[in-house]
């Protein structure tokens, strides 16, 4: 009582007692507390996989505006993993999910490829396929927003339908069943590192389109975080219904998201065309493009006119005045039949 109440002390506390109980032989299995992070309390050990973000993170170290990128560099972490280590020892790793097929997020299906995920982003790292004789920063905005919007909002989407699928078998064991994949998704969307994954885009765009809650974060990411903790407790509870609730709240605010991202960037390609930038204008093409790439899959099964996008932000056309015009009126009724408000996406 000789110091004042001050803030962090939760943190300070857990830090120094889960050392404590470690160096004695004491478990977050014994203890039932799995550590948190962002406003989320994980209820199954996922200690391992909340560090992928930071595998995204050195990605984005080595992607420089300014100087050369070691794209070599970049593939190693891409394909070997640094941070992730499991209990056997293997790394866990963005290429590894990237390649896996047969992943329950739906991208596959749309794109009508095994590896959609890998093959943009590869393509990117290597300068082939749609960004073959692309400048250094085309090249950047499908590495790092392939990586971090693309291939880890597919894992996160992955994760709740993989925890689904185990609530509707009846397996709701914290340690291993349903829990645990829901836990992963919200370690794979904001994790140890939520600075580098896609929650920090949703906050982004948030801020562009004037969505930020009273706190300064982005009304999607309060609303997914929100929706993470009363899935996590439905599925605990043997709630299938609750859970399902809750996995469309998270889809429903990731679709803002990408749908102000897709605008966005639509709207900057056309601003640089008008001011006579060209290269400026690809290099906003290739950002949208990548984002457009994560909102696609989640339009499935509406009347989205995709083509009309697709014409706007593929490599294979120039960057065309009147993109945001397009895009805008090919997202907004679709929007609207999916209960997304002019509210929900603000304006930018």
């Amino acid at each position: 009582l000789s110091n004042q109440p001050a803030a962090g002390s939760h943190d300070t506390v857990v830090a120094a007692l889960t050392a404590a109980l470690l160096s004695v032989g004491v478990t977050a299995n014994d203890t039932g507390y799995f550590g948190s992070d962002d406003g989320y309390a994980y209820a199954s050990d996922v200690s391992s996989h909340r560090l992928v973000p930071a595998d995204v993170c050195d990605i984005n170290g080595l992607l420089p505006k300014d100087s050369a990128i070691d794209y070599d560099a970049i593939h190693a972490i891409y394909k070997d993993g640094v941070n992730s280590v499991k209990s056997d020892g293997s790394v866990r790793t963005i290429g590894g999910f990237a390649v896996g097929e047969g992943k329950m997020h739906g991208v596959d299906t749309y794109f009508g490829t095994a590896t959609p995920l890998h093959d943009f982003v590869i393509s990117a790292i290597e300068g082939t396929g749609e960004f073959e004789g692309e400048a250094d920063l085309v090249r950047r905005q499908g590495i790092q927003k392939g990586v971090m919007n693309q291939i880890m909002v597919a894992w996160t989407v992955h994760e709740i339908n993989a925890a689904l699928a185990k609530g509707a078998d009846g397996n709701f064991d914290p340690a291993k069943g349903a829990p645990h994949n829901w836990d992963e998704g919200w370690a794979f969307y904001a994790g140890s590192e939520p600075g580098c994954s896609a929650f920090a885009t949703a906050d982004k765009r948030g801020k562009d389109f004037g969505t930020l809650n009273d706190s300064g974060e982005s009304v999607a990411n309060a609303n997914i975080r929100a929706a993470f903790n009363s899935g996590r407790d439905a599925l605990v509870a043997g709630d299938q219904a609750g859970a399902q609730a809750a996995a469309d709240v998270i889809v429903k605010n990731l679709t803002v998201t990408y749908a102000q991202a897709t605008m966005k960037y639509a709207k900057s390609v056309d601003s640089d065309i008008a001011d006579g930038d060209m290269d400026k204008a690809r290099i906003h093409q290739a950002e949208g493009y990548a984002f457009w790439r994560v909102l696609a899959p989640m339009l499935a099964g509406t009347d989205v006119d995709a083509a009309a996008i697709n014409g706007v932000y593929q490599l294979s056309n120039q960057p065309a005045a009147g993109s945001h015009d397009t895009v805008v009126a090919a997202l907004t009724p679709v929007l609207e039949g999916l209960g997304i408000t002019s509210e929900d996406l603000g304006s930018y």
